[in-house]
């Protein structure tokens, strides 16, 4: 049972009509000064439950105002399973009681107060009133002001009904092997989660608690991963653009060098022919001269010794000539063999080069795949956090109970419970005392009264029609009726449209709908920072799967590219890549070796053969 409101007037100290409402689900407290009636709201709930209302003990007496001495009247609204039910009771003047259903029934009476202790489960009272005798299992329950730190004093149908519950409950499970079975498994089962010593956690509880913290090691070490390798590939393409811009320039540098030397050699051949054919020219003078010397020898007796000693200079000449001319032509095919080994060492540097790159690119694309391959798994992640972040908003879009809407409907709910409150307790009370023969033909605006409904409770005015007497007209005075009737019909007309505009049936099914409506947007938030953690936003994308998916699609495109360029079926493994790079590198570093001692092979040759020119 859940109490809904609690309504009194003339009750005791209250001599006006005084109402508490809004009881929820859960723990209710009421709080205030001393003397301010809380422990007569607790009489007035006791009395309006266990309290017959045409009781005439003592108790009961000392319901009344001491002032006026005017009758109380109590009103409890409470929920069972089947709805709420709402029980009225009038004591000493004029007593009643009218007990409405959640199926539209009213009961009254003594039939009101039978069905009221049917539907709670206790005895009907004494002649002195309500005793825990008569209120049964309530007593255990209820616990009034001065009591809380007494002795439990239950009466014999209480301890009877617990006894028999804990037999039926627990006498199964409890009694003979079985429960003397139970603390073993129980302890066996606990042995089997913590030690018994330390009451460390063992077995599958220490497994999860071991697997919870690897999991939260293993997304910290992810996280601290992918910051590694964002880092590692930026430096990567930042070093591999330099390389390529340094392997360009000294390519450059090299073949400009060369082109000086060639230039330079080709100048100091050109000096050296001139060289070689002004020898010549000089060789053919003193030819002529010669032969003018011989011509003249017969008059030129005097310098006949001279000509002899430049015949003779001319041969060693003649002769170092021949032997320059040999010697160059031996420097020559030397310093040709040396540029042919030069030529073929740098074809070779070409060549080791361009494996150096080609395995370079194998690397990238290797790598490349890899990143590839994990993007995929954080994808397909975020995608399935993205479908569930959908699929929670839309439940949650189809709801139409909003914040807004719910505490509109809670304040017309309140609203209208409060305007009906302030109508029943005003009503003008029509009671016929009278056996059925009395009450055959008596109606009240044309409803016949019978024994069941012998009650009228008027707001508006009644008449009442007395077979062969007449009629009786009965205008109740309560202040501001009208107001309060317009406001009843308004109020209920706007919560009724309020309801039907957020689909729901009653204000509790709009509440539950909200509720709802507020787990799915926890659910969809939760969804959404999955999405957040799988697909986050990077140098190379926008933060979301449809990003993610786009820049998986342009890596898919550039390994295809890459591998048809480097013309493979299928990429090696990342090892086998590596080392391949590594002995390329190597190879390339043998080769510039080989390079540079045969051009410190082919300086001396040259030298050589450009003294002698």
């Amino acid at each position: 049972m859940k109490l809904r409101s609690l309504a009194v007037n003339q009750f005791k100290k209250f001599t006006s009509p005084m109402r508490l409402e809004g009881i929820g689900d859960g723990l209710n407290v009421v709080v205030g000064p001393n003397e301010m009636g809380k422990s007569t709201l607790l009489n007035a709930l006791r009395a309006a439950l266990f309290e017959k209302h045409n009781s005439k003990a003592y108790p009961i007496m000392e319901l009344q105002n001491d002032r006026n001495r005017s009758a109380p009247v109590v009103e409890l609204a409470f929920e069972l399973d089947d709805g709420l039910y709402r029980i009225t009771k009038r004591f000493i003047k004029k007593p009643y009681a009218r007990l409405d259903c959640p199926d539209g029934r009213r009961l009254e009476g003594d039939v009101a107060e039978s069905a009221l202790r049917d539907l709670l489960n206790f005895g009907e009272p004494g002649k002195t009133g309500a005793k825990p005798e008569s209120i049964g299992m309530w007593s255990v329950l209820w616990v009034q002001q001065g009591q809380s730190f007494g002795a439990l004093n239950l009466p014999e149908s209480a301890r009877s009904s617990l006894h028999s519950a804990l037999e039926s409950e627990v006498g199964s499970v409890l009694g003979g092997r079985r429960g003397r079975a139970l603390p073993q498994a129980v302890s066996i089962q606990l042995g089997n989660l913590i030690t018994e010593k330390t009451k460390a956690p063992r077995g599958t509880y220490r497994e999860a608690l071991d697997r919870e913290r690897k999991l939260e090691q293993e997304l910290e070490a992810l996280r601290t991963r992918r910051q590694e390798l964002t880092q590692t590939l930026d430096e990567l393409e930042g070093a591999q653009a330099g390389l390529g811009r340094l392997e360009v320039g000294h390519r450059d540098e090299a073949i400009q060098k060369e082109l000086d030397e060639a230039r330079q050699r080709r100048s100091q051949l050109a000096e050296l022919e001139a060289r070689i054919e002004a020898a010549s020219t000089e060789l053919e003078l003193r030819k002529g001269k010669l032969e003018q010397a011989q011509q003249a020898l017969a008059t030129r007796v005097q310098q006949k010794a001279n000509i002899g000693k430049e015949v003779e200079a001319l041969k060693v000449a003649g002769v170092q000539l021949a032997n320059l001319r040999v010697e160059e032509q031996e420097v020559l095919s030397r310093v040709n063999a040396l540029r042919a080994d030069v030529r073929q060492s740098e074809a070779v540097v070409t060549q080791v080069d361009k494996t150096v790159s080609w395995c370079r690119r194998v690397l990238g694309a290797v790598q490349r795949q890899a990143r590839f391959s994990e993007l995929e798994t954080r994808l397909e992640r975020a995608e399935g956090a993205e479908l569930r972040q959908r699929k929670a908003q839309q439940a949650a879009a189809a709801i139409l109970v909003t914040d807004g809407a719910i505490e509109k409907i809670r304040k017309l709910a309140r609203k209208l419970e409060t305007i009906e409150s302030r109508l029943s307790a005003a009503a003008t009370q029509l009671t016929f005392d009278m056996d059925s023969d009395g009450l055959s033909g008596i109606e009240v605006d044309g409803e016949l009264l019978d024994d069941d409904h012998s009650f009228v409770q008027a707001v508006e005015p009644v008449t009442i029609h007395i077979p062969d007497r007449g009629r009786i007209t009965v205008e109740p005075a309560i202040n501001d009726r009208d107001e309060l009737l317009r406001q009843q019909r308004s109020t209920a007309t706007e919560l009724t449209e309020m309801l039907e505009e957020v689909g729901a049936e009653s204000a509790t099914d709009a509440d539950s709908r909200n509720c709802r409506r507020r787990e799915l947007l926890g659910e969809a938030g939760l969804a959404r920072k999955e999405v957040e953690l799988h697909a986050p936003a990077t140098d190379g994308h926008e933060a979301g799967t449809q990003a993610m998916a786009d820049y998986i699609a342009g890596l898919r495109q550039v390994l295809r590219s890459e591998l048809d360029e480097l013309d493979l079926q299928e990429l090696p493994t990342n090892q086998e890549a590596d080392s391949a790079l590594r002995n390329a590198q190597e190879q390339a570093d043998e080769a510039r070796s080989a390079l540079d001692a045969a051009h410190a092979a082919m300086n001396g040759p040259e030298e050589l053969l450009n003294t002698r020119r």
